[in-house]
């Protein structure tokens, strides 16, 4: 064999070296250009994860529901602050209430990925918290407007934003998980991981956000004006 065949054999077994991580170097593939399906690979390693937030946010959202249609006083406490939110977002323009929205959703959301490596504790406890303060609103909305006004009230925007929500808090709890694998002494490219995540909260989630963020604002309250006869 000659160093011409050598160098050619070479160079392709480097190319196939860099495709060697579906999530972020499928160079080669025509459907990869945008990035979706690197998102769509690193999102589908996320299934246990996302499994468990999902369940302990139904878990949560259910018992905030229950526990305030047993206690209806209880609901002062779990809404303190939102009322003063709520002035301050009446008295912004569209534009500044959707960037409000996003801003809020986003860093939110970021924080509860990046301080998944404190043992994944912080994002269970966002998941946990956000879920129980949906449960009760549910019931407080449910008495005074009825179902059909809070499905239409969040369905418009939540079908995109709750599941951002919720993969970032499982990206979260992976990076816990990893964390505490490494401590055992088994080896994990934290920082590699950390970065595959960032990657996606950047290139998929923020944008998703912001999507979410604009229907909103300008989409929900006309779904609810139609419904409710404002409009």
């Amino acid at each position: 064999m000659d160093d011409t065949t050598t160098d050619g054999t070479s160079m392709n077994a480097a190319a196939l070296e860099d495709t060697d991580d579906p999530v972020f170097e499928s160079k080669g593939a025509p459907a990869c250009e945008s990035g979706l399906c690197n998102v769509r690979n690193y999102i589908s390693g996320l299934i246990p994860e996302i499994s468990l937030v999902v369940v302990l946010f139904i878990l949560s959202g259910i018992a905030g529901y229950f526990y305030t249609a047993l206690n209806p006083a209880s609901s002062d406490i779990a809404l303190e602050g939102l009322e003063g939110l709520v002035e301050l977002i009446m008295s912004m323009t569209p534009l500044e209430i959707m960037l409000f929205i996003f801003f809020n959703n986003a860093i939110k959301s970021l924080m509860a990925f990046v301080l998944g490596l404190a043992f994944g504790l912080i994002p269970l406890l966002f998941v946990v918290s956000n879920g129980y303060i949906l449960g009760v609103v549910t019931y407080l909305e449910s008495q005074e407007n009825g179902f059909a006004y809070i499905f239409l009230g969040i369905l418009p925007h939540g079908i995109i934003e709750l599941p951002m929500i919720l993969i970032s808090a499982a990206m979260g709890v992976r990076m816990g998980i990893n964390v505490l694998k490494a401590l055992a002494g088994r080896y994990v490219d934290i920082k590699g991981e950390f970065k595959k995540g960032i990657n996606v909260f950047f290139r998929f989630i923020m944008p998703m956000l912001l999507l979410a963020a604009g229907i909103e604002t300008f989409i929900t309250p006309v779904v609810i004006g139609l419904y409710t006869g404002t409009i």
